[in-house]
């Protein structure tokens, strides 16, 4: 993704960043005014002119270049700010939209990215962007200022500006495979201490806590090493282009000060060219300190590339997608086939049935035949690898699937709980829930007793992924999650997995009038799931079959 391709995210935010560097050019021009303007000063109070005119220009100038600098400083935060929050909201966008079973990048990868790597675009566009376009238009107004004044000076010029240049050029690619390394690490560093904290439960049981420490220091020393190199290189950047500008101005100031002795240029000329050849290496200067910036930032623009993401979330000449039907209508499986990529083991084998309206499907079967995938490709977080399935005469891939899903309620396997309170939590599904609504999913789910013995009722806050509650609590959470969605697709993923006998039997008489007059479609175990069944299919090797009730 180039930088124009970025900033063309978001018009208004383009239009900034344009407006920012025009600025902050006009503000560089008003800074070489002042200093041919302090060279004419200087000689008039050696000359003992009156340094009025001087001294007001010196004060106009200085104050353009106040105004230019901070306005072109405003603009480009305002810019970084509309294209982050763009660039952040259209991530989170694609990764909830896109099949999470068959997303290559881990957890940690895709929060560096959309944190430190997101961050890093900051310094690129207020920073590296305007020192690049600084670096190319400065030099060439000082050049043709300073070749007004002085011809022979530009041989000078000429030498040292490609010089440095290409100095920063060849450090310049070194910093650049070391920033994207640096970000890869970074990537690996938090997917590896999640894993890590995920699985300190699991190593203490088998004694191995204390391994996982060696492997830990080793990460981090690797990372340490690759940041440490980046900076080093980042300096010696520095270090070399501050080495070459001085060297260059340091000649030029001897140049004309023989000159000036011989008479072949007066005292005003050649202290204006002496004062503005440090502004020709000044953008260079910066764009050698901003380098690094600009290398972390075309490292995350590296990770985004891959992604393709779009320009806006929706496009106006695009395609509208399907309208859902009026009533959910019949739904049907046509010779549907799912393998995850990279295997050829087929979960489904040209599975086809139907499922009415208003129907209530059970399906049965070991675990990995293929029951959650049914619930995934009816979710819309899988496709069919082949075949098709149709929500009445619809595909399921022509409806809008953010209108889709909010025609679902639904509980997977292993529900998710933020480190919310419990209100917070079952809401989800229905912000504009009421307290007695709430209270009513929770009594359906069994919920309210356990809830009644916390010190703030609804209001406990659950700690991290629900650390706070047992299995069955946040199972019994989670459906009422669900209850509180008035939506007419009910998707039930071994929902009483972790429920005790007695809980369980309440539980599927309490919300088997929720599922009247809905369309449900469960993946059980349970022989007492079959109970809530109008129809009941068995999975096994990747095909199904209709069995009795």
């Amino acid at each position: 993704m180039s930088p124009q391709e970025l900033l063309s995210r978001v018009p208004s935010a383009q239009r900034l960043h344009r407006i920012g560097v025009l600025l902050g050019i006009l503000g560089s021009i008003a800074l070489i005014a002042w200093t041919f303007s302090l060279a004419r000063s200087m000689s008039s109070l050696f000359d003992h002119r009156s340094l009025t005119p001087a001294l007001i220009g010196l004060a106009g100038f200085l104050a353009l270049r106040v105004v230019f600098r901070f306005a072109s400083s405003l603009s480009l935060a305002t810019a970084s700010s509309r294209l982050r929050t763009n660039v952040r909201s259209t991530l989170t966008a694609h990764w909830g939209a896109e099949q999470p079973s068959l997303t290559s990048t881990s957890t940690g990868v895709d929060s560096t990215l959309l944190g430190p790597g997101v961050d890093s675009l900051d310094d690129y566009i207020t920073k590296y962007l305007p020192a690049r376009s600084l670096a190319t238009v400065i030099p060439l107004v000082v050049f043709l200022t300073i070749g007004a004044l002085d011809p022979w000076t530009l041989l000078i010029l000429l030498f040292a500006g490609p010089m440095l240049i290409l100095l920063l050029a060849v450090i310049g690619s070194r910093t650049r495979a070391l920033a994207d390394q640096r970000f890869r690490e970074l990537g690996w560093l938090r997917s590896f201490y999640l894993d890590m904290v995920r699985g300190i439960p699991t190593l203490k049981v088998f004694g191995r806590a204390t391994e996982s420490v060696g492997t830990i220091e080793e990460f981090s020393d690797r990372f340490a090493r690759t940041t440490m190199s980046v900076l080093r290189t980042a300096f010696q950047t520095s270090l070399v282009i501050e080495w070459a500008a001085t060297a260059a101005t340091a000649l030029v100031a001897v140049e004309v000060s023989f000159r000036m002795i011989d008479g072949e240029i007066g005292f005003t000329t050649a202290l204006a060219v002496l004062m503005l050849t440090p502004e020709f290496f000044a953008p260079l200067r910066n764009l050698a300190i901003e380098y690094h910036a600009g290398q972390m930032g075309n490292a995350a623009l590296a990770q985004l590339a891959p992604l393709e993401l779009p320009v806006v979330l929706s496009s106006p000449t695009a395609p509208a997608p399907s309208a859902l039907p009026a009533k959910l209508a019949m739904i049907r499986f046509e010779d549907v086939s799912f393998a995850y990529p990279g295997t050829e083991i087929l979960i489904l084998d040209r599975v086809s049935f139907t499922i009415a309206a208003g129907e209530t499907v059970v399906l049965l079967g070991p675990s990995g035949t293929g029951k959650t995938t049914v619930l995934e490709l009816l979710h819309g977080e899988l496709q069919p690898s082949a075949g098709k399935i149709t929500i009445g005469n619809t595909p399921l891939g022509d409806l809008d699937p953010d209108m889709w899903r909010r025609d679902i309620t639904s509980v997977p396997q292993n529900p998710f709980m933020f480190s919310w309170s419990i209100c917070d939590n079952i809401t989800l599904s229905n912000r504009d829930a009421t307290t007695d609504q709430i209270h009513a999913a929770l009594r359906l789910a069994f919920a309210s007793d356990f809830i009644a013995e916390l010190p703030l009722g609804i209001e406990s806050p659950i700690g991290e992924e629900g650390t706070t509650l047992s299995g069955g609590q946040r199972q019994r959470l989670a459906i009422a999650r669900a209850l509180l969605r008035d939506a007419p697709l009910v998707l039930l993923d071994e929902f009483t997995a972790h429920l005790d006998p007695e809980t369980e039997l309440g539980l599927i008489s309490s919300i088997h009038p929720f599922l009247q007059d809905r369309t449900a479609v469960i993946a059980a175990h349970r022989e007492a799931t079959l109970s809530l069944a109008d129809r009941v299919f068995r999975l096994e090797s990747g095909s199904i079959e209709e069995v009795s009730p």
